[in-house]
């Protein structure tokens, strides 16, 4: 089991910032970016879902960071054991426009500049996070050792697609209207019916409705709307836009991936199944190991069974570091 962050209070965490320009131009003045970790370890690109943030291990306060039980004390990603950098996604603040994954593999590169770092010994990411570090690895060969992408893909499935840009349309419906944050929230219920499964939503909830009330609020409807009414808290209208059609703009070309991989997905996840992430492994050939699990959490895995994740990750890590 991994030990309270709070065990670790000399971790150092520095922020700092990055300009954006080029392409991303136009998406904010600058990204933020977040190392944790002693200046001496091996650094390991950390990047999570479009919900997640810099801090993937340990807050500068010190409390834990996005991914307890993966990356912490006494997990895979150890701050105690690896410099562990992380990063804001940038997106485009009035929701008209998606950043290209190439774009955003270059703003590392650039990132690792300003920090003074040659190259990480992985990147490791998970949904969103698993395109991007996907495609740093694909375009910076020379600057990233190995790859861990947890149910990500080199091409969004069409299925997927279809059901984020519908989540697009309601969220764009809500803010001409007036109520962007009453649309978000509908679009994040939405988008748990495909983070989750059907087994977990049983094992949960009751279905159907009680009387003929047309708008009445179910069991599992009522978990929904809670977890859509706190999503404003990291994440605003016009970012969900911009970074849920990023997840649809991202391509990465797995035969150029040439550094050893680890490929982890879920058997039960709607958003990338398992013929995507067999196709994916396929593509890079034999740098590739792909595990696939079974888990009540489908794409949300990552999240949910930590200690089976780290528990993969952490011996990856580990080979010639």
């Amino acid at each position: 089991m991994h030990r309270p962050i709070d065990l670790l209070p000399d971790t150092p965490v520095r922020a700092f910032t990055v300009p954006l320009t080029g392409a991303l131009a136009g998406f904010g003045d600058a990204a933020a970016f977040a190392i944790a970790g002693p200046e001496s370890a091996p650094v390991v690109l950390v990047l999570g879902g479009i919900s997640a943030n810099r801090f993937p291990a340990v807050r500068p306060d010190g409390g834990a960071g996005w991914w307890p039980g993966v990356a912490g004390a006494g997990s895979a990603l150890d701050p105690a054991r690896w410099r562990i950098l992380g990063m804001d996604f940038v997106s485009d603040p009035e929701g008209r426009r998606a950043p290209a994954s190439a774009d955003v593999a270059a703003l590392i590169a650039a990132a690792l500049d300003a920090a003074g770092i040659a190259r990480v010994h992985a990147a490791v990411g998970a949904s969103y996070g698993g395109m991007i570090a996907m495609r740093f690895a694909q375009d910076y060969p020379d600057r990233c050792a190995r790859l861990v992408a947890i149910s990500a893909d080199a091409r969004a499935h069409p299925a997927s697609t279809a059901i984020r840009e519908l989540q697009r349309r309601t969220v764009a419906l809500g803010l001409a209207a007036g109520r962007g944050q009453e649309a978000l929230s509908i679009a994040r219920g939405m988008a748990m019916l495909t983070y989750r499964t059907r087994e977990e939503f049983a094992d949960r909830f009751e279905g159907g409705i009680s009387g003929d009330d047309v708008l009445e609020c179910t069991q599992p409807g009522t978990y929904l709307r809670a977890r859509g009414d706190v999503y404003h808290q990291v994440m605003s209208p016009e970012r969900f836009l911009s970074l849920s059609a990023a997840i649809d703009r991202h391509v990465a070309e797995p035969a150029k991936i040439a550094v050893p991989s680890l490929l982890i997905g879920a058997t039960s996840d709607l958003l990338v199944p398992p013929s995507q992430m067999e196709a994916l492994a396929g593509g890079i050939g034999a740098n590739a190991r792909l595990v696939l699990r079974h888990s009540a959490y489908g794409h949300d895995m990552f999240l949910k069974d930590a200690d089976a994740i780290s528990a993969l990750i952490a011996p990856f890590l580990e080979e010639s570091a």
